[in-house]
């Protein structure tokens, strides 16, 4: 297999492990950290937050560097940063070390989700890298549908699944360090107008009508997903009325639901980018909201899986896509910038809603959420792709 025709499955397998498991695992395992290190609701929450803060840091360095280095030591990094950190959580014998294996590996898809987008550009054909960007940032939902069975599983022996974790981004990393190119993206050489075409990468650049549009709404993505990634599994388990399996169940149904995700570039070609992001929108609300408004439901627990799942995984496809739209010479550090914005929203969502939670209840939290996304379906792209652009 030539390496261009490898990059899709390494970078969804990369994609599982830095989210699936070493960024979203923490919300699946909420409960049992909990029980074992004695948390509150806002100490879980300000955990969170420090983990989306160290992972917005290595999003602010993926973007400085990812034009001058190039993929490979980006993602290698964040592969190494997974491995390390999962390790520490599985080893950890107080709240200090638990803390900082979390932000260790919460580190893990900011050095290496934004590096692939970069590699499409270099190695694949541009009539099928939306395709590409789809199944690639789809491991999302392949890492949860590991980690929950695997949850599931240990039960009471989390430590063992996050070594098993650990493993597996070890395996996935040395892939990465034979297939990915290093090193700035050289262009042909007799392509000398697009090299003239590459922009000075100053504050400005980032900065535009189509730019605001798209980090408004990541930052709103970033602000809801995580609160839903954090708290739905504990809220699942506080209110009552089911077995200590129900919360993995949940996860394993979301990451079935997410697989919905490879399709989204297809889907935004048929319906149009602003059509997309309304739908996947108001599908992330009305999950969220559902969640809050009935958690002891088991068809409303159904119902907010399988709509988080698809719009999730959704959005994480559309979001890509879309930043290639708006900075077509740059997709890598483009995104860079546009992860920050998500990353202001992930680190901002645990916080004040683990306070928020804590004070009047989780459940009322889901809810303001939930209408805090929906606001977003008024914020439209500028530019449109697919059957929409002949409306």
């Amino acid at each position: 297999m030539n390496s261009s025709r490898q990059l899709a499955p390494a970078g969804l397998l990369s994609i599982a492990v830095a989210f699936g498991f070493a960024r979203y695992g923490y919300g699946l395992f909420v409960p049992e950290f909990r029980e074992d290190f004695g948390l509150s609701t806002e100490a879980l929450g300000f955990i969170a937050a420090g983990a989306y803060a160290s992972y917005l840091a290595a999003l602010l360095a993926t973007g400085a560097l990812v034009a001058r280095i190039g993929p490979r030591p980006l993602v290698v990094i964040g592969g190494l940063s997974a491995a390390g950190g999962m390790l520490m959580i599985a080893l950890a014998q107080n709240t200090i070390l638990l803390v900082i294996g979390v932000i260790l590996a919460a580190t893990s898809p900011g050095w290496a989700w934004a590096p692939f987008s970069d590699a499409v550009a270099r190695m694949i054909s541009p009539d099928i890298q939306s395709r590409t960007l789809s199944i690639i940032t789809t491991g999302t939902t392949f890492g949860i549908l590991v980690a929950g069975p695997a949850a599931l599983v240990a039960g009471g022996a989390w430590r063992g699944a996050w070594i098993a974790f650990a493993v597996v981004a070890i395996a996935v990393t040395v892939w990465d360090a034979f297939l990915l190119p290093t090193g700035p993206h050289k262009h042909d050489e007799d392509d000398e107008d697009e090299e003239e075409e590459q922009p000075e990468l100053k504050p400005r650049w980032f900065i535009g009508p189509s730019s605001t549009r798209l980090f408004a709404v990541a930052a709103s993505f970033g602000f809801g997903g995580t609160v839903y990634w954090t708290y739905a599994v504990d809220l699942i388990s506080e209110a009552g009325g089911f077995a200590e399996s129900a919360g993995p169940i949940f996860w394993t149904v979301v990451g079935a639901a997410g697989i919905a995700g490879v399709a989204t570039g297809d889907v935004m070609y048929r319906l149009g980018l602003r059509r997309s992001l309304v739908g996947i929108l108001m599908a992330l609300g009305i999950a969220t909201l559902v969640l809050g408004a009935a958690p002891m439901s088991l068809l409303a627990l159904g119902v907010s899986a399988v709509l988080f799942g698809v719009s999730f995984m959704g959005m994480s496809s559309l979001l890509v896509t879309w930043n290639s739209i708006v900075f077509p010479n740059q997709p890598g550090t483009g995104f860079s910038a546009t992860q920050t914005f998500l990353a202001l929203g992930t680190i901002s969502g645990p916080a004040v809603m683990g306070v928020f939670g804590g004070q009047i209840g989780m459940e009322t939290a889901f809810i303001v959420t939930g209408i805090l996304v929906l606001l977003t379906v008024f914020v439209k792209p500028q530019e449109d792709v697919g059957s929409a652009e002949n409306d």
